[in-house]
C-alpha cells in the first residue's frame, strides 16, 4: 500500500527520479531550479555532478549513457540553461541516446507576447519539440512522477531520441498530497519480431553464399553483441562497423571491418560481391564525411558516399521509419535487435554452416587498403594511437572529439568491448571530448577513459576541467596541438587554394592552463613517452588517481 505524503514540485521530481533508479544527475544550479536542488540535499542516493555549463551538463549526461547504458539526466534552467543545452539534445536524437532534460518555465501564458520577465523564451517547448523525440511539459505536482516514469518509458521501449521535460516555477514551489512515488521493479518487454518476417529473412539467409553485416551502434543498444557475433560466424560473413558503433565487436576478429565515412572505391569489390547484406541497428547513413578532403587533394577523386549494397536487404531496426529509408529493403524486422538476432540464429540449423563463403581473406584485404588509407590521411598522429593502445588495458574507454586524432581513431584504433568507443560524428559538434569522457567515467568507475581532442575544440568546454577537479572524475585528456582547425583548414585549402582565413589558432599553454585548474598538465615530445606516462597514471590505485591533462604537440599547420 502507497503512503500518500505532501511533496513540493521539487521534491517530486527526486523522488520521482529516485524511484527510477537514477544515481547520477548533472547541471548547474539557478534561481529557477532551486527547489529542485533543495530536495537533491536531503537525497544522498543521487549524486549531483556540477558543470560548468549546460552543454557542458548535457554532454556529461551524453557520455553516461553511452556507457552505462542507462538514460543521463541533466537539469537545466529557464530560457539560457535549455538553449545552451540545446546542442547535447540535437545530439542524443542524432545518436538514439536515453537524454533526459528537466527545465523549468515560467508560471502562465504569454499567448506569444513578450512580458520582458527573467529568462523569457518565445516558445521554449516549442524549441525543445523540434530537438527531441518525447516532449512534456506539466501543469501540477502530482502529475510529475507519472509523467517522468513515461519519459523513461518512452525511451526505454522504442528508439530513445532524448526527451524534455519543462516544470513551470509556480509548480515547482507548490504542494500537493499525492503517494510516495515507488521504486520501480521491472521493465517492459522487448519488441519482438513478426513471425512472418523473421520466416523471409531466413529463406534469403539460406540462400545467400556471401551475405556481409552491416551493424550499427543499435546492436549495443539492445544488448546484442553477442548474437551480433555467433551469426556471424555462422554466416561467415564480414561485418561492417562505422565510427559511431566502432565498438560493437572486437576488432581484432578475422571478420571485422572498421571503417569511418564510407570510402567505397576500398569496400566496393567485397560488397559487389556479396549476394546479401543484413543490416542491424543502423540507419545506414553512409554519408561522406568532411574527413577525406586530404585524400581527395591528393587523388583527384571525391567519395561517392553510397556504397553499393546487394539489392537482397534484411534490414532489422527497432525504428520502422529507418527501414528503407536510404535503401531498399527486401525484408524489415521491425524488432529490438538482439530478440531479431536470437530468432534468426534459432532459425538456421547447424548444416547451413558449411554453405558459405569463407571470406576472411577478403576482409583481410579491405582492412590493409584501410590501413593504408588512413596512413596517408592521418600519419602524424597514427604513432601517437599505437602509444595509447599499448598502454591502455583492453576495456580501456576512449572518447575521440572532432578532431584528426579522433577520426583516425574512429577508423583505426582497435577497441574490443561493447560501451568502450564515444564518436558522436553524426551531428559532429566540436569541443565535446572532455564533457563525454566525463560522463562515461562516472559510468564506469573502475575502467580508465581517455579523450582524444585537439586544440581548438577542447578549449569550447574547457571550463569542464574545473569540473573533472573539483568532483575528481579521473579523466586523462590527450590535447593534440596543431594549432589549426586542420579538417577544416585541409578542405579549406582544397576549395580556395592559397586562401586560409580563421583557421589557424594562437593557442594557449595547455600544461599551465591545467594546473590553473587545479588538474595535472604534462607535455610529452614522443609516443613513447605519452606510453610511459599512461602506463605510470593507469597504474595508481582508484582513489589515488586524479585528471590529467596530455599536451601532444604536432606539426603547425
Amino acid at each position: 500500500m502507497q503512503h500518500s505524503v505532501s511533496l513540493t514540485g521539487g521534491q517530486a521530481v527526486v523522488a520521482s527520479l529516485r524511484a527510477h533508479h537514477i544515481e547520477v544527475v548533472f547541471g548547474i544550479p539557478g534561481v529557477h531550479n532551486l527547489p529542485i536542488y533543495d530536495a537533491l540535499y536531503d537525497e544522498p542516493g543521487i549524486r549531483h555532478v556540477l558543470a560548468r555549463h549546460e552543454q557542458g551538463a548535457g554532454y556529461m549526461a551524453d557520455g553516461y549513457a553511452r556507457i552505462a547504458g542507462r538514460p543521463g539526466v541533466a537539469l537545466v534552467i529557464t530560457g539560457p540553461g535549455v538553449t545552451n543545452i540545446a546542442t547535447p539534445l540535437a545530439d542524443a536524437y542524432a545518436d538514439s541516446l536515453p537524454l533526459l532534460v528537466i527545465a523549468t518555465s515560467l508560471p502562465g501564458e504569454t499567448g506569444g507576447r513578450s512580458w520582458g520577465r527573467l529568462h523569457e523564451l518565445k516558445d521554449q517547448l516549442g524549441l525543445a519539440q523540434a530537438l527531441v523525440g518525447w516532449s512534456h511539459e506539466v501543469q501540477r505536482v502530482a502529475e510529475i512522477p507519472e509523467v517522468i516514469a513515461e519519459a523513461l518509458r518512452q525511451m526505454r521501449t522504442s528508439r530513445p531520441r532524448g526527451a524534455f521535460l519543462q516544470i513551470p516555477l509556480d509548480v515547482l514551489e507548490a504542494q500537493e498530497t499525492m503517494p510516495l512515488p515507488a521504486l520501480e521493479e521491472g521493465q517492459e518487454p522487448a519488441q519482438a519480431p513478426a513471425e512472418e518476417s523473421v520466416q523471409a529473412a531466413l529463406e534469403l539467409l539460406r540462400t545467400a553464399r556471401r551475405p556481409v553485416i552491416i551493424a550499427g551502434a543499435g546492436v549495443t543498444a539492445a544488448g546484442a553483441n553477442h548474437e551480433l557475433l555467433r551469426l556471424a560466424e555462422l554466416l561467415q560473413a564480414p561485418v561492417l562497423l562505422g565510427g559511431k558503433s566502432h565498438d560493437v565487436l572486437p576488432n581484432d576478429h578475422p571478420l571485422v571491418i572498421t571503417t569511418r565515412g564510407a570510402p567505397s572505391r576500398t569496400l566496393g569489390p567485397l560488397l559487389s560481391r556479396s549476394d546479401l547484406a543484413l543490416v542491424v541497428g543502423s540507419k545506414l547513413g553512409m554519408q561522406r564525411t568532411t574527413l577525406p578532403a586530404l585524400e581527395r587533394s591528393r587523388s583527384g577523386q571525391a567519395e561517392t558516399g553510397r556504397l553499393p549494397l546487394p539489392e537482397k536487404l534484411i534490414h532489422i531496426d527497432i525504428d520502422a521509419d529507418e527501414i528503407g529509408r536510404r535503401y531498399p529493403a527486401s525484408v524489415a524486422l521491425v524488432a529490438d535487435a538482439r530478440l531479431a538476432l536470437s530468432a534468426l540464429l534459432a532459425g538456421l540449423e547447424e548444416r547451413t554452416a558449411g554453405q558459405y563463403e569463407d571470406r576472411r581473406e577478403e576482409v583481410a584485404a579491405v582492412r590493409a587498403a584501410l590501413g593504408e588509407r588512413a596512413q596517408r590521411i592521418y600519419g602524424e598522429v597514427m604513432p601517437w594511437l599505437e602509444a595509447l593502445r599499448t598502454a591502455l588495458p583492453r576495456e580501456g574507454i576512449v572518447v575521440a572529439d572532432m578532431t584528426m586524432a579522433g577520426y583516425a581513431a574512429a577508423q583505426t584504433f582497435p577497441v574490443y568491448e561493447p560501451r568502450s568507443f564515444i564518436h558522436a560524428s553524426e551531428l559532429c559538434s566540436i569541443g565535446t571530448g572532455l564533457p563525454l569522457a566525463l560522463g562515461a567515467q562516472l559510468a564506469a568507475s573502475q575502467r580508465p577513459v581517455v579523450a582524444l581532442c585537439g586544440d581548438g575544440g577542447f578549449l569550447q568546454n574547457v571550463g569542464e576541467l574545473a569540473t573533472a577537479a573539483q568532483e575528481r572524475i579521473p579523466v586523462v585528456t590527450i590535447v593534440f596541438n596543431d594549432a589549426s582547425y586542420t579538417a577544416v583548414k585541409n578542405d579549406q585549402l582544397q576549395r580556395f587554394p592559397g586562401r586560409s582565413i580563421a583557421t589557424t589558432l594562437e593557442p594557449p599553454d595547455f600544461v599551465t592552463l591545467a594546473r590553473a585548474f587545479h588538474v595535472e598538465g604534462q607535455r610529452v615530445e614522443a609516443p613513447e613517452e605519452l606510453a610511459r606516462l599512461l602506463r605510470a597514471r593507469l597504474a595508481l590505485p582508484l582513489e589515488e588517481a586524479r585528471p590529467l591533462l596530455i599536451e601532444v604537440p604536432l606539426a603547425q599547420r
